[in-house]
């Protein structure tokens, strides 16, 4: 049944047509990075013989969380971060629990220091996610030591880090593109 409206010259279905897209948008933006991060950790835990591959997987995603916890915090809501952190924690080789700590703790971090860091710039940020990095490498290393009981090199985390702190202004720029594509077609 079509419900006419006299003035408008609207229907029904019309106005259901554009609420539900209203609805599609803000679930796509809500979910769009947690969806990102775990599309990330599966492809990334897909075994491609690619070196480094497990140290790019946690670069990408604690990235993920950075760029969106900072530059866009309304489109990761903290549940859907958690959500989609315990999904990653199944395609992730590091220690179980580990990953999604500081998941959150780069979250936290980015949430507490929005306002200083938009006005400090690009460089401070890099600088903060580098140390979030390094915080979870260290981590995994001493999990690690703890494990075998007895010493392990520090190449493994000296490589992490410079692959992540390496890797993020690509990704950093990657976002910015998609996140002008997504708001164009928002706009449309």
């Amino acid at each position: 049944m079509v419900m006419r409206f006299e003035h408008g010259g609207l229907d029904h279905d019309a106005l259901e047509g554009a609420r539900q897209r209203k609805l599609m948008v803000r679930m796509r933006r809500k979910f769009f990075p947690c969806i990102i991060m775990v599309v990330l950790a599966v492809i990334l835990s897909t075994p491609f013989g690619i070196l480094g591959q497990m140290e790019l997987q946690v670069a990408l995603i604690l990235g993920t969380v950075w760029f969106w916890s900072l530059y866009r915090p309304a489109f990761m809501p903290l549940v859907g971060l958690f959500c989609g952190g315990l999904i990653v924690e199944l395609f992730s080789v590091n220690p179980p629990g580990v990953l999604l700590f500081w998941m959150l703790v780069a979250y936290g971090v980015a949430h507490g220091c929005r306002v200083s860091l938009s006005r400090q710039g690009f460089l401070l940020a890099w600088s903060l996610y580098g140390l979030i990095v390094l915080g979870e490498a260290l981590t995994d290393w001493v999990l690690m030591v703890i494990r075998v009981r007895g010493a392990l090199s520090v190449y493994p985390i000296v490589f992490q880090e410079a692959l992540a702190v390496g890797s993020y202004p690509f990704l950093h720029i990657l976002y910015l593109w998609g996140l002008s594509v997504m708001e164009k077609h928002d706009r449309l």
